[in-house]
């Protein structure tokens, strides 16, 4: 019986160190630090169009989720607060991979999100940002270039992203 409950535990705490949702093999795409990010337009949950360019001028935070997801669920309330806490800087575009809109809908009522969801129901902006796994946030800044790329969960992940949006800022 201890050896199952230290098995566990193992198994727990290495799940806890590498939180994301899908295959762990690296994406193969274009994607990269210091390249253009790809555009793409998109329907929101209220059915308009929204397109990356149309936020030139910002930096953008992309999200890319779903709502099956663990880890995106313990990413999203971070996000949330990065947008509060950027609201004249920071857009933050919350990708929903390839679910139906109303379940999408029924979801983000039930979390009290507040995030621009967008619905990418063929699965062709997550394949051309090359998010395999997710959660899978990107980071674009005012030009339209992306300067990170964060995969998975994990406790530090606002800190990280804050101190990317801090620099972008800055600059």
């Amino acid at each position: 019986m201890r050896r199952n409950l230290a098995a566990i535990a193992v198994l727990t705490a290495i799940c806890a160190l590498s939180l994301s949702c899908g295959s762990s093999r690296k994406a193969e795409s274009s994607i990269e630090p210091g390249r253009e990010a790809p555009a793409f337009e998109l329907p929101d949950l209220g059915g308009s169009s929204v397109s990356l360019q149309q936020f030139q001028g910002k930096i953008v935070l992309l999200d890319f989720w779903a709502t099956w997801c663990g880890p995106c669920r313990m990413s999203m309330p971070l996000l949330e607060d990065l947008q509060r806490e950027y609201p004249n800087d920071l857009v933050l575009l919350a990708v929903n991979l390839q679910e139906e809109p109303d379940e999408v809908r029924r979801y983000v009522r039930q979390q009290r999100l507040s995030s621009r969801v967008l619905l990418d129901q063929e699965g062709k902006v997550g394949s051309a940002y090359g998010s395999e796994s997710i959660p899978m946030q990107v980071l674009i800044d005012q030009k339209g270039v992306i300067r990170h790329i964060e995969l998975g969960f994990s406790p530090s992940l606002g800190a990280r992203l804050r101190g990317e949006i801090h620099r972008l800022i800055g600059s």
